[in-house]
């Protein structure tokens, strides 16, 4: 484990800027409603990506696959002070179970995000992208993304990020939108605006909105710069006991 924080510690010194080093400001709202239910900002430097979640407070830094070596994401809780590693390899696992269970389930919902499957519209003059399933439907509205680097940074780190989501809430397979990336990194696109809506009893809605900003700040800088010293304070923990803590910190 020393000598992988040391690793970390080495990428998250690296200060010079890049092509793609820039940030995402996230907001996810429940139908209508004003306030929002989720916010977190986003941040790629030097091909190292920082998600900062604002409630619960939580960090996640995402190391893409490299050669043989897989993808992984250290998770900090600054509250707890403590820190997790967990590989792109093992969330593959879990999602690989998680899909086979619901695939079992007599819940239509659980029973479509185990195997997908989607209508797809894509409007290149408004950049509308439309995905209709029997369960879901998603609507965005997207820009064009015409740098490769940029594009591909992009799509590994929104389907890392939905497994990732997924392993720590037990949610429903990712799989959905795992769907949704596919068709957005085919159109050269990325969503700013998207909007869910769920065929169940509820009719749930949801609608995320992703502001984009082609550089980072002085401010941004400093909160990878503080994200460094907590690597080399915070105490390690099983990914089970950190998954435990941010669970109990939701719930408060």
């Amino acid at each position: 484990m020393v000598g992988r924080l040391l690793v970390f510690s080495l990428l998250l010194s690296m200060s010079s800027a890049s092509a793609t080093d820039f940030r995402i400001e996230t907001t996810v709202f429940a139908g209508e409603e004003e306030t929002p239910i989720s916010q977190n900002t986003t941040l790629f430097q030097s091909g190292v990506v920082y998600d900062f979640l604002e409630s619960p407070r939580r960090v996640a830094i995402f190391r893409h696959q490299r050669g043989d070596e897989p993808g992984e994401f250290l998770l900090i809780d600054p509250e707890r002070r403590v820190k997790t590693v967990v590989t792109t390899d093992r969330i593959d696992v879990v999602i690989d179970k998680l899909r086979e269970w619901a695939g079992q389930q007599k819940n239509p919902l659980l029973r479509f995000a185990a195997a997908p499957q989607f209508e797809e519209a894509f409007d290149q003059e408004s950049g509308e992208l439309t995905l209709t399933g029997s369960q879901m439907t998603y609507r965005l509205v997207t820009i064009a993304v015409a740098e490769r680097e940029v594009a591909g940074e992009l799509r590994s780190y929104f389907d890392s990020y939905a497994k990732l989501n997924c392993l720590l809430s037990s949610g429903m397979p990712p799989l959905p939108r795992l769907a949704v990336n596919q068709a957005l990194a085919k159109h050269h696109v990325a969503p700013v605006e998207v909007h869910l809506s769920l065929d169940n009893p509820e009719k749930t809605t949801l609608r995320a909105e992703h502001l984009f900003t082609w550089r980072l700040s002085k401010d941004d800088r400093a909160r990878i710069a503080m994200v460094g010293e907590q690597l080399v304070n915070f105490r390690d923990v099983e990914n089970a006991e950190f998954k435990g803590r941010m669970t109990t910190a939701a719930n408060e």
